[in-house]
């Protein structure tokens, strides 16, 4: 039963059958066979009386050891048996016939294993029930699967010819069949791998890959690849020993199987890939064996062709003699493929080549030059003769050959009567003057002297030629404005060529050069933008030309100038869309990037190249012709814009609707005129740069006073253009063209604004009204958003005011917020931002703008800011109301709504001024701009923004808004916010990310800077909380090391901007807080890996640096002006070295930014732990950052020779000489008053100075430090004193020398 219900289960589920029905016949088989022989003779004879309880057979059955073993037996056939039945399965795709060779359990010693297995198990149940029943269906049952299995292994045989006949065969077919047993295919592939080792496995690949019957693709493939790695073996030239042998083997036993197998139909049923490895193969034979050992290698394979061995002078009727029946097409394929292959391994420059192949290409090529080349062109022109007609995909093979061979042969081979008569009567041909044209281009572009090349167009006549060709389809117009653009470049160089080109050959190039301008020039009128591009290096290498000649004063010909004049307009014509472009429509619009932008596909893209090239050809005419340049730009454009104020613009039609100007404009031409404004504009500013000014007493607005007889681009016909432009209406047009390009104009040039302001009006209106903000396409509207913000940004604030109630009211349905949870695994992994939010950011900070104004009377600011706000603050708190934040934290979307209220808070206060500090004084920072009622909305959206950041602090989202709108808050606010900075910054570091950590400290370094020195006791109160955050995330890696290059950079990120804060600290003169009390013990711990460890790490050079900087700069605060004297930004060595006097009195009362921020501090002179504090910092100083200044640059991964290595040696002399300042006895024995007394900012030499001997570090340095790593007594005390005596530059160039000899 087992048995049975296991066949059911495999037939319903396992089995995949070739054929979907059975014989009739077969039906009454399989019925008798199962239910006759199997289930009652089975059943009575076994589950019969005969076999009851207590019956002698029973006792016989009832061994349990006898049970036990054929009960095991019978289970392992019958798993067996499935196992068998899988491989079969998984060998056949569903829904599919497909029959393949069957490898891994059981099919290594039979064809069908599952016969086999089925049988034992038969076997199993015979000797278990002792039945004569059983055996009998044994004896029949296998039987069948015998003759089923006799009939498959034949079928296999027949089906697959390397079944299993040649084990070679064989593993090279498992190795490479995607469905063979994992464990079959690491033998095969062992197996293939032995082969190519095997030093006669070529043989046997030879003999593989030619015997008859063929094997399949894949192991021929890998024979001929065994060849490739044998005949590569044999040396460049093939002279390795034995070689020759090899070598003349296979040349023989490959070129009888070509001559034999690929001269009939066969060789299209070859696969390709195998016809061109073949070729390839045959190519390496000749590179290793020509000339030496295969001297007719080119004659043999033109002779498989039946094309004739002709050599000699080509004459017109040398093909006539020639049987064309004799020719074998299939062979001239072939014989193409292989001189492909040989021109690709010897000339192609993309191919790399060692010094010996390309001596050995060379001399080849030279032999080849001798007679074989000429032996190839008579085959070409024969093939040309003959075949063109019958095959012409052989002729577009031989002209392609033609023109990769040209490049290195005797160009008469080629450039003759005949030869040239063949390949133009070729370009009346349809299906080949695409390629003759080509063939032509190569011709005339090979490298060659001047008076060669002038020689060669003249024989060739192809300015004539080209006149008179047909242009006929847009493939073969391109060709041909290919081949006019190699003859346009070739003749210009001749034309400059004054060394080797005579003053005659010069002139006859020009003019030639002249003969071929209209040609270009319709090239590049022409329709298709392909055509039009063929011509640009042309176009561009003549405008070079008059560029030259217009620096160097030499005036333009009538015949040059009227080229400009004809050029001018077509180049100005092809900036225009095609009237075909595919614009989507407003219902397939959709953002395409987080800044709003247009999708830029490829026909996007290749346009915008397109325009940058034509742009250039535009601005080199600017350069040449001014005038010409000005008139037309003017005159395009004012035409457009006047025709547009009469008669409107339309979105749907391309086309204007009526002729010379009358009618309405299509939207084409009116993005030309907004574009050509643009451009105008640029080239305006790049120039001259912009200074508008209002328009002259006398002259209404829109007019154009230069008109067309301007000698060159003016701010002023700019200002006009932009007059005009605003006037004309062409912004009501909702074509997605129009509004991207007129509303980034009003951006760019938003200094007309400035000088024009009763133009904001006309604009501000357009941007909100319905193609602005509200445009139909959604990918130009967010784009418009954009331009928005940058445009009021623009706008000076005196008048804002006047718009402020209307821009609100214009754009409030546009700022609700409906968060997209889609957005935040691609925000999170790729940084690309939230979708549609980001855009709507631009208009929530362009409302902060428009209600920033100081003339903006409070209560209507009042009135539309809770307006603004009430919604942000009403939709976060009802979200936080709702939930828990542990149910919150487990919401996407939740988090992100209240992420984009936050978010959008901080927006609206990004728009309003930032509160003005001066970091040059003491004072406490200016009042900011604010009205009082302002200034509470802020705080109290700070208070809810911290609220909510500290219920939500373990999302990164959360904390990723609370970060932004708390810093734009203490941005706005100034010193007012400032209590709120010790909760923001415990909740960011109590959960924050290593990435997140890096930007935190950024953050922290701005606002140290910006509000000093009042931010000095919450700066304190930061400062171990964070550093310990830092010290935990470098500690973690240290101990479990990094897991991927990511984190690597992450941390590496995370020590240079740890390092950039602690230096940002020293020079926003806040020193002061390391020496506060709850944080002078830990001095010592929280620089003792930045000298033990970040100091000494040459992995990174620029963090290095930075760590002796922050080293430097602590020793400078501590060691030399501990009173703060001065501030640290400028107190270099040099000046610190002109110690004199004591301060007096008068210096004594001044306070500077380090005094005040002690004092905020509480630190006063006597102050006990900041004195321990420094005394440990000192021992510190000598024991650990002293030796690192030696260690760092000695260590071996430390390379003198880096640019950013130079720098940190800069830095350790600087630390040196600091030091060593410090040591002076008037500073360390004294109270650091005496630092009062040094200027600023004069630098002073020599830069320490002082007597050695009272110094303490300089006794240090020369009697125990030096001596202890192995410097000579002599050595050391010449380094103390030019540490002592010269100055920073000058001694870090002795530095690197002592350090160079040191390691010698």
């Amino acid at each position: 039963m087992a048995h049975f219900i296991k066949r059911e289960l495999e037939t319903a589920f396992v089995h995949r059958f070739s054929h979907g029905t059975m014989p009739l016949i077969n039906v009454f088989k399989n019925s008798f066979h199962y239910h006759m022989l199997s289930g009652l003779n089975l059943a009575y004879w076994i589950y019969g009386p005969s076999t009851a309880h207590g019956t002698p057979l029973a006792a016989k059955l009832s061994s349990p050891f006898l049970l036990a073993l054929l009960t095991g037996i019978f289970l392992f056939a019958e798993l067996s048996n499935l196992s068998t039945h899988i491989t079969l399965r998984n060998l056949r795709p569903p829904g599919t016939r497909v029959r393949r060779i069957p490898y891994g359990y059981g099919f290594d010693l039979v064809s069908c294993p599952n016969y086999l297995f089925e049988t034992l198990a038969w076997v199993a149940v015979s000797v278990m029930t002792r039945s004569l029943a059983s055996v009998l269906f044994l004896v029949v049952s296998t039987g069948q699967m015998y003759l089923w299995a006799v009939k498959k292994h034949k079928q296999y045989k027949r089906e697959f010819p390397d079944y299993p006949k040649s084990r070679k065969a064989m593993a090279v077919r498992c190795a490479l069949d995607p469905g063979t047993n994992q464990s079959v295919k690491a033998e095969a592939t062992q197996y293939c791998e032995s082969v190519k080792a095997s030093p006669d496995g070529w043989r046997a690949c030879l003999e593989l890959f030619t015997t008859t019957p063929e094997k399949t693709p894949g192991s021929r493939l890998f024979a001929l690849q065994v060849i490739d790695a044998m005949i590569m073996g044999a040396g460049i030239r093939g002279n390795e020993s034995g070689a020759a042998a090899k070598l003349g083997a296979t040349r023989a036993a490959l070129l009888e199987f070509v001559s034999t197998r690929y001269s009939g139909p066969s060789y299209q049923n070859e696969p390709p890939f195998i016809r061109n490895t073949l070729a390839h193969t045959i190519t390496l034979l000749a590179l290793t064996s020509y000339p030496a050992q295969w001297p007719t290698f080119v004659k043999d394979v033109i002779s498989l062709t039946g094309l004739p061995d002709a050599t000699g002078a080509l004459a017109e009727d040398s093909a006539r003699r020639t049987n064309a029946a004799s020719i074998n097409p299939f062979m001239v394929d072939f014989l193409l493929k292989v001189l492909g292959s040989l021109d690709e391994e010897m000339v192609n420059p993309a191919v790399p080549r060692g010094a010996e192949e390309m001596a050995r290409n060379t001399d080849i090529k030279d032999v080849m030059r001798v007679e074989d080349v000429n032996r190839m062109a008579h085959a070409w022109y024969n093939i040309l003769t003959h075949l063109s007609a019958s095959h012409p995909d052989l002729a577009k093979a031989t002209l392609r050959l033609m023109g990769v061979y040209v490049s290195w042969i005797d160009i008469s081979l080629i450039v003759n009567q005949p030869f040239v008569s063949m390949i133009f009567s070729l370009l009346k041909a349809p299906a080949l003057r695409g390629q003759a044209c080509h063939c032509l281009a190569e011709i005339v572009g090979k490298g060659m002297r001047s008076m060669d090349k002038l020689c060669l167009i003249q024989f060739l006549n192809i300015v004539d030629v080209l006149s008179q060709l047909e242009l006929g389809d847009m493939e073969f117009a391109e060709e041909v404005g290919k081949l006019a653009n190699v003859v346009g470049v070739e003749l210009k160089a001749i034309w400059i060529d004054k060394e080797s080109a005579t003053p005659d050959a010069q002139a006859t190039a020009v003019a030639m050069l002249e003969k071929l301008m209209p040609l270009l020039l319709s090239f590049l009128s022409h329709e298709y933008d392909e055509v039009s591009s063929s011509v640009f290096t042309a176009i561009g290498e003549i405008l070079s030309v008059f560029k030259k000649m217009q620096r160097e004063g030499v005036p333009l010909t009538a015949s040059q100038q009227g080229f400009l004049s004809r050029l001018m307009p077509i180049l100005v014509d092809k900036l225009k869309y095609g009237e075909a472009y595919p614009w989507p429509t407003a219902a397939d619009a959709s953002i395409g990037d987080n800044d709003g932008s247009l999708d830029e596909d490829d026909e996007e893209v290749m346009f915008s190249e397109l325009r940058r090239n034509l742009r250039a050809f535009i601005d080199a005419i600017a350069q040449i012709a001014p005038a010409l340049y000005d008139s037309i730009m003017l005159t395009t454009t004012q035409a457009i814009f006047k025709q547009c104020n009469q008669y409107g613009v339309s979105a749907e039609q391309a086309t204007d609707g009526g002729d010379g100007g009358h009618g309405q404009l299509g939207w084409v031409r009116a993005e030309l005129g907004l574009y050509l404004t643009q451009a105008y504009g640029e080239r305006l500013s790049s120039n001259k740069g912009l200074r508008f000014s209002g328009p002259k007493h006398g002259q209404s607005n829109g007019t154009q006073p230069n008109g067309s007889g301007t000698s060159g681009p003016s701010v002023e016909s700019l200002s006009d253009l932009l007059t005009m432009m605003i006037q004309s209406g062409v912004a009501a047009c909702q074509h997605p063209a129009i509004a991207p390009m007129y509303f980034e104009n009003c951006v760019r040039f938003n200094g007309y604004f400035d000088a024009r302001q009763e133009a904001v009006t006309p604009v501000l209106t357009s941007f909100l009204g319905a193609t602005g903000v509200r445009h139909p396409h959604a990918s130009v509207r967010v784009r418009v958003w954009y331009f928005l913000h940058r445009f009021v940004k623009n706008l000076p604030t005196s008048g804002l005011a006047m718009y402020s109630s209307d821009f609100i009211s214009a754009v409030n349905d546009l700022l609700l917020i409906s968060a997209d949870p889609s957005t935040i695994n691609s925000a999170l992994a790729t940084g690309t931002g939230y979708g549609m939010f980001d855009s709507q950011l631009f208009l929530f900070e362009s409302c902060g703008i428009m209600l920033s104004p100081g003339d903006l009377d409070d209560t209507v600011r009042m009135s539309l800011l809770q307006h603004l706000f009430n919604p942000l603050f009403t939709g976060a708190q009802r979200l936080m109301n709702s939930r828990s934040a542990e149910q919150i934290l487990q919401d996407p979307r939740s988090l992100l709504q209240i992420h984009h209220y936050l978010t959008a808070i901080g927006s609206i206060v990004k728009g309003f001024p930032d509160v003005r500090v001066d970091s040059k004084t003491v004072s406490i920072n200016l009042p900011h701009q604010l009205s009082p009622s302002t200034a509470q909305v802020f705080l109290k959206a700070a208070d809810m923004c911290i609220a909510v950041l500290e219920a939500l602090r373990d999302s990164h989202l959360i904390r990723e808004a609370a970060r932004f709108t708390l810093s734009r808050m203490l941005s706005v606010l100034g010193a007012e916010a400032l209590p709120y900075l010790p909760r923001l910054i415990d909740s960011l570091v109590s959960s924050c990310a290593v990435e997140e950590l890096s930007d935190l400290l950024g953050f922290l370094g701005l606002i140290v800077f910006k509000f000093k020195p009042q931010v000095a006791p919450t700066a304190s109160k930061l400062l171990l909380p964070v550093i310990s955050k830092v010290y935990g995330f470098l500690d973690q890696v240290a101990q479990g090391g990094a897991t991927g290059t990511d984190e690597i950079m992450l941390l590496q990120d995370l020590r240079k901007a740890y390092l950039t804060w602690v230096v940002a600290i020293f020079n926003s003169d806040l020193d002061g807080i390391f020496l506060v009390e709850q944080n002078a013990p830990h001095l010592v711990t929280i620089f003792q890996p930045i000298a033990g460890q970040l100091a000494t790490d040459s992995a990174s050079p620029p963090c290095q640096r930075l760590a002796f900087t922050a080293l430097f700069k602590a020793i400078q605060a501590w060691m030399v002006d501990p009173m703060g004297w001065h501030t640290l930004t400028t107190l270099t060595p040099s000046m610190a070295a002109s110690l004199s006097n004591p301060v007096s009195s008068k210096d004594s009362s001044r306070v500077i930014l380090r005094q005040a921020a002690a004092q905020t501090l509480g630190i006063g002179p006597d102050n006990e732990s900041a004195r321990e504090a420094r005394s440990q910092f000192k021992q510190f100083v000598l024991n650990t950052v002293v030796p690192a200044c030696f260690e760092a640059p000695t260590r071996p991964e430390f390379s003198m020779a880096d640019a950013q290595a130079s720098l940190v040696v800069s830095e350790i002399a600087a630390v040196l000489q600091m030091t060593l300042l410090a040591g002076r006895p008037d500073i360390a024995g004294g109270d650091g008053s005496s630092a009062a007394a040094i200027p600023l900012p004069k630098l002073l030499t020599p830069p320490i100075g002082g007597d050695l001997n009272q110094n303490q570090f300089a006794a240090y340095l020369s009697s125990v430090l030096l001596p202890r790593m192995g410097c000579p007594t002599s050595m050391a005390t010449e380094f103390v004193q030019a540490l002592a005596s010269l100055d920073q530059k000058q001694f870090k160039k002795y530095f690197a020398a002592f350090l160079t000899n040191s390691s010698q």
